[in-house]
This record gives structure tokens, sequence and C-alpha cells, in this order.
């Protein structure tokens, strides 16, 4: 993430890879600018599916390196359909079948 500003991201990146020597995370981060909905891929989350105080929309065109040490905390863990939709929108913009 930037380090102008701490926002919350969705980890994109498989548990499958979970190893002490890799030392970072593939993050997609989370912005209040609803209007970047509009984008192909990007999905809107509610407040329900986050439990951050106002709706948010993932940007699958950002996709970030986080050190774990800058991760802070895990704030929800998001409903397998919203998932679905994130992974969509990242094999659409990254362009993998």
């Amino acid at each position: 993430m930037r380090v102008d500003k701490r926002r919350p991201a969705v980890v994109v990146q498989t548990d499958r890879v979970l190893d002490a020597r890799v030392r970072s995370f593939l993050v997609v981060p989370l912005t209040s600018r609803l209007h970047l909905e509009g984008l192909p891929g990007n999905v809107r989350l509610e407040r329900r599916d986050t439990t951050l105080t106002k709706p948010s929309v993932v940007n699958v065109y950002d996709v970030q390196k986080v050190l774990r040490i800058d991760f802070e905390a895990r704030i929800a863990r998001l409903p397998a359909g919203r998932l679905d939709a994130i992974a969509d929108g990242l094999r659409l913009v990254l362009d993998l079948t």
C-alpha cells in the first residue's frame, strides 16, 4: 500500500503460497469513491460486507504489494459471492482465463 494513507484492502493472494520466506501479500485496495464502481471488474461492497462505516469499491485496477510487517489486522471475512466477483474482476483486468 502507499505509505501516504492507511486504507483497507482485500488480500487476493492464495493461502497456498503462505510461507515465512514470502514477506508480502498481494492486495487490492478499497476506496470510498463510489463512482469507480462503474469501471469494468470493480466490485462494490456494502457496509454489511466489510464492517466499515460506509460502502466502498474494490479497485481491481490497483493491485499492490503489502509487506507483512505493514499489515495491521483483518477487519472482516468477505462473503463468497463478493470474493468470486473480485476474482472475476481480476481475471478481466489481468486477462487471465
